[in-house]
């Protein structure tokens, strides 16, 4: 019985969720792996593909990889090439794209009187010196020194090593992603950039680590987006409204970034209910989604009694008498929202809840009912790095505004007053220009900001 019981749970848990293969794609193009071979596998990740296509880093470390692949694996022929008929690796068919799409980008690795292993460690010499460009593209979440490593040839510059790293890849290349060369321990694990949680659990255990974090590779499913796309489709006129108390500002960030723009873009506004106790990071949502947002803050009558709940009830209730909304996605895992839902039987509603925080009665209810609902967790974490960043530094530039408000000009002045100088427009210029100028702010070890000033 338990068996079967598991078995229904994980199609359930199969029904509202995918596994995303945004860190494959990545990985798959900077090694030089060709796109008809693993689009299959990352046919939602089109758009990043493309994106990755027109980053001339990426693009870059692309040629190198393949290049580096190439000359292992075909090392007799080329050498032969290179020896015998005097033939470049630029005049050679399988380097040849990779050399142009190098030169167009401003790099020239032909070198003339060359043997294989020479261009192998010019190679490993020029990845290992750019491969930190890439680094932007990737979530903070991953541990960067993690992921470098893949791309570095230990002792890359030394002939017998390469040969030896060289000897081992071509007697393993089954276990190698695509065949591709990469830094790692081969083990029979399959292809290990069939999907995110399947990358990041390898690559974390060759570091003798544990990634245990999975909503940053799972996402929901296609089923369940396709549930949203349609209710919005349905809807005349429809709004976004938000629990603040009860939902989470960055699992809603996860929603919206991994939902369709142009679905998500019909959405007329997004109405936030906030108490004067929640996150301040509810604040900064409108910079990010491109979408209107009206935020209600309700103040509290007594200090233990929040008024978000009624609030939103009269707020819906106005949108769909008075404003003419006809639907709403409403955000909150409070079963107090039952309430408006049930008082207003001709409203559509679509109801996004934390399964955590939102127990089996309410879901039973809303089954009942005939009211779609989805869980917030089902939607990836791992993709919404532009929008913490852009919280972040919102917030960042909110709290150092009136931090430092220095007349620098006054400054100068008032030190030349006080030490009674005598001193030339021109001098007092150049002192400004010498020490007032170039004054900057260092951060300590501990973490404590100060004013520096730059000496001779």
């Amino acid at each position: 019985m338990n068996d079967i019981q598991s078995q229904l749970e994980q199609i359930k848990t199969e029904d509202y969720q995918q596994d995303q293969t945004r860190l494959c794609t990545m990985i798959a193009f900077l090694i030089g792996v060709d796109w008809q071979k693993c689009r299959f596998y990352y046919e939602n990740d089109t758009a990043l593909h493309e994106e990755l296509q027109a980053n001339k880093e990426c693009v870059i470390i692309r040629s190198f990889c393949r290049i580096r692949t190439n000359l292992i694996l075909n090392f007799s022929e080329t050498e032969n090439e290179m020896r015998y008929n005097l033939t470049n690796i630029d005049r050679q068919e399988r380097f040849r794209e990779d050399v142009r799409t190098l030169s167009k980008n401003g790099v020239d690795i032909i070198k003339v009187n060359y043997h294989v292993n020479q261009y192998l460690a010019d190679l490993n010499k020029l990845i290992a010196q750019r491969i930190n460009n890439v680094k932007s593209i990737f979530p903070d979440w991953i541990r960067w020194d993690y992921i470098r490593p893949l791309f570095i040839m230990p002792k890359g510059q030394n002939e017998k090593d390469i040969i030896n790293e060289s000897k081992y890849f071509i007697a393993n290349k089954s276990f190698y992603p695509y065949q591709m060369y990469i830094n790692w321990i081969p083990v029979e694990e399959g292809n290990i950039l069939i999907n995110d949680k399947k990358f990041v659990k390898v690559l974390y255990s060759q570091h003798g680590d544990v990634f245990t974090d999975m909503t940053k590779v799972k996402d929901a499913s296609e089923t369940v987006k396709k549930n949203i796309y349609e209710f919005i489709d349905d809807s005349k006129t429809i709004q976004l409204v938000v629990d603040c108390e009860n939902s989470d500002p960055f699992k809603l960030a996860s929603v919206l970034k991994q939902l369709d723009k142009t679905e998500i873009h019909k959405i007329q506004k997004i109405v936030l209910y906030d108490d004067i106790h929640t996150t301040n990071a509810w604040r900064y949502l409108k910079a990010v989604t491109g979408i209107p947002v009206e935020h209600i803050v309700v103040e509290r009558i007594k200090y233990d009694k929040s008024l978000v709940d009624i609030k939103i009830a009269m707020g819906i209730s106005k949108a769909f008498y008075q404003d003419k909304v006809t639907a709403f996605i409403l955000l909150s895992s409070d079963s107090d929202f039952w309430g408006v839902i049930s008082s207003l039987p001709d409203a559509d509603f679509l109801v996004m809840v934390e399964e955590g925080k939102c127990g089996p009665d309410i879901q039973t209810t809303l089954e009942n009912d005939g009211t779609y609902y989805c869980f917030m967790d089902d939607f990836c974490t791992g993709n919404i790095k532009s929008f913490k960043n852009a919280m972040f530094v919102s917030a960042l530039k909110e709290e150092v505004e009136g931090l430092i408000s220095l007349d620098t000009k006054e400054l100068c002045d008032g030190i030349i007053r006080n030490l009674r100088m005598e001193i030339s427009p021109t001098e007092r210029i150049n002192y400004y220009n010498k020490y007032i100028r170039r004054m900057r702010l260092d951060i300590d070890d501990k973490g404590i900001m100060k004013i520096k000033v730059q000496e001779e």
